[in-house]
């Protein structure tokens, strides 16, 4: 007569602590591919915001655009109230970074939450989580033109909150891994730091008292790359 053969039930302690063991790993690297995906998702959608916003200027103004020369309010806010006033625009989600941990704590409970509108009742953690550093010209002889002809080419005009020197410091809203850049021709560039070994990104203008040939100069700061009378508003924020 043949014996049965006794067949083992179950796993061992040690198998399932190995079963265990790999799946936490798989599911580690799932969750870093996904989060490299919504991470690159999310800066696609702000460059697409910064190039609505040129776009829509430009559509305002019928291919001449300017920026404002006399806002009310000289910062960020400011800015966004006077552009949905000019273009009819009054897409909120253009001025803000869903990933942004300061628009994160506007969902907060008991906090203010995104505005309805971009007007000039923001209150202050509204305005302080608006995602741009806007560049205006603030002297009355400043061109406000985006299109000057500049031997150096495009300059800067808007980019992403919490540059500080040659990159984005932990408070910005992709937490220090870069920022945008959009330039007065519509192009957005996407920057980890703006200084590739020991050059900066941007082009100097040269004064309107230089020479003709005059060397231009690349620098790390986008304000230093403005037109003369330009400045930037919403450094603080």
């Amino acid at each position: 007569m043949k014996k049965n053969k006794s067949h083992r039930q179950g796993f061992t302690l040690i198998e399932l602590l190995v079963v265990i063991t790999i799946i936490g790993i798989l599911a580690g690297i799932a969750i870093g591919a996904f989060g490299g995906i919504f991470g690159q998702a999310g800066q696609l959608s702000a460059k697409d915001k910064l190039m609505d916003i040129h776009k829509a200027i430009v559509q305002a103004y019928k291919g001449q655009a300017k920026f404002p020369t006399n806002l009310d309010d000289q910062s960020p806010a400011g800015f966004a109230e006077w552009f949905t006033k000019k273009t009819r625009n009054t897409e909120v989600s253009l001025w803000y970074i869903d990933e942004d941990d300061k628009v994160l704590e506007l969902e907060d409970d008991g906090a203010a939450g995104k505005p309805a509108s971009m007007s000039s009742e923001l209150d202050q953690d509204q305005k302080d989580a608006i995602a741009w550093i806007i560049a205006l010209p603030t002297n009355d002889d400043a061109s406000p033109k985006l299109d000057q002809k500049l031997r150096s080419g495009p300059f800067p005009i808007m980019w992403t909150r919490g540059f500080n020197g040659e990159e984005w410091d932990a408070d910005s809203p992709w937490s220090g891994d870069g920022g945008h850049v959009l330039f007065s021709n519509g192009k957005v560039e996407w920057y980890e730091s703006t200084n590739v070994n020991g050059e900066g990104v941007f082009l100097k203008p040269p004064s309107e008292d230089s020479e003709e040939d005059a060397e231009i100069e690349q620098v790390s700061d986008p304000e230093e790359a403005l037109p003369e009378g330009w400045e930037a508003i919403g450094k603080a924020n």
